[in-house]
């Protein structure tokens, strides 16, 4: 079971790295910067294969993956070194590879909404006993409106459900091309942690409707991992609360064993955090690189890109002993040390 997780793992991490490290280099390619290696992982080289200026390789570690360009971290009289590009281009050489994990995010969600199908407001069936079933709402009833505002989407639907614990609501509904009314009173589920009248809505699959879902569940997983780094860092959460690799290889696996539709919105999850974590303005991350480009600007001259380059260094020291920090809390939850 071990080495299933670990090796699911191995994979859904490869892919978003890869996708990550990919926005980098198509985009350094395209503005003409010289790239020296594309790898997929970290560690000796498995194999590797020069095709014109750049090498491309697999390493043993595939956890991981880089896409090293001529003058990142050093001076570079190359022309064509990133440090010697506009800031424009660097620009958006760095903010290339988190914007194609969120792009990728959108992407996975949108297919797994295109396959399963999306919620509509017809209703499938009634939940027993709860007010729906008792105001005699049926299975094929078409809910238009209710009180003064129409109702062309499940979510509209459920967020006016769920702001009105215990008031009278005024469903229209249409049933066999008659328009109906009803009125339901929604009540608290202790079970869901919100009002419901206890309604299951049908699923149609079609590319708008899943684009519509997919790009929603995508902007509400963004927020939801701003709000958290927000909580993290003004100190509302607790570090110890950080999954770190083995938190995050014992997820994976646990929803591959639920389905591959469970496993792909969980990549979604993790690629959208990919993406907005490596967005932050801290050294060594592409947030931070994107930061020095912006005091460049600001400042009409560049940074030394050796001294940068060790503030990157110190980052990366500071990355790795958050990683180590997360892990061992990981192996603390999963009662290793007993």
């Amino acid at each position: 079971m071990i080495f299933f997780y670990i090796v699911v793992s191995v994979i859904v991490l490869s892919i978003l790295v890869t996708i990550h490290e990919f926005g980098h280099f198509i985009v350094a390619k395209l503005s003409g910067t010289k790239v020296n290696e594309f790898a997929v992982g970290f560690g000796p080289k498995i194999f590797s294969k020069k095709y014109g200026e750049t090498e491309y390789s697999f390493r043993i570690m595939l956890f991981g993956g880089f896409c090293a360009l001529a003058g990142e971290d050093e001076i570079s009289n190359d022309k064509r070194a990133v440090t010697n590009k506009p800031w424009y281009t660097r620009l958006g050489i760095f903010a290339a590879g988190p914007l194609m994990n969120i792009l990728l995010t959108f992407i996975i969600l949108i297919m797994v909404f295109y396959i399963v199908g999306s919620p509509v407001p017809i209703v499938s069936s009634t939940i027993s006993g709860y007010p729906a079933e008792k105001a005699g709402i049926m299975p094929g009833d078409k809910i238009v409106m209710i009180n003064n505002t129409k109702i062309n989407d499940w979510d509209t639907l459920q967020n006016i459900i769920n702001s009105n614990n215990g008031i009278k609501l005024k469903l229209t509904i249409e049933r066999d091309n008659v328009i109906l009314t009803k009125t339901i009173v929604p009540t608290y589920d202790k079970n869901a942690s919100k009002p419901m009248i206890g309604i299951v809505p049908q699923y149609k699959r079609s590319l708008v409707l899943a684009f519509s879902t997919g790009t929603k569940q995508a902007i509400f997983f963004s927020k939801m991992i701003i709000l958290s780094l927000y909580m993290l860092i003004t100190g509302k959460v607790s570090a110890n609360d950080l999954m770190g690799p083995v938190g995050i290889v014992q997820a994976i696996g646990a929803e591959a064993k639920s389905g591959i539709l469970n496993l792909m919105t969980f990549a979604a999850l993790i690629s959208v955090n990919l993406g907005l974590f490596n967005l932050l303005p801290f050294p060594a991350l592409d947030g931070g690189r994107i930061l020095f480009v912006l005091i460049e600007k600001i400042r009409g001259k560049p940074v030394d890109p050796e001294k940068e380059g060790f503030v990157h260094y110190i980052g990366f020291i500071l990355l790795i002993a958050l990683m180590l920090f997360a892990t061992y809390r990981d192996l603390i939850r999963i009662n290793i040390f007993k």
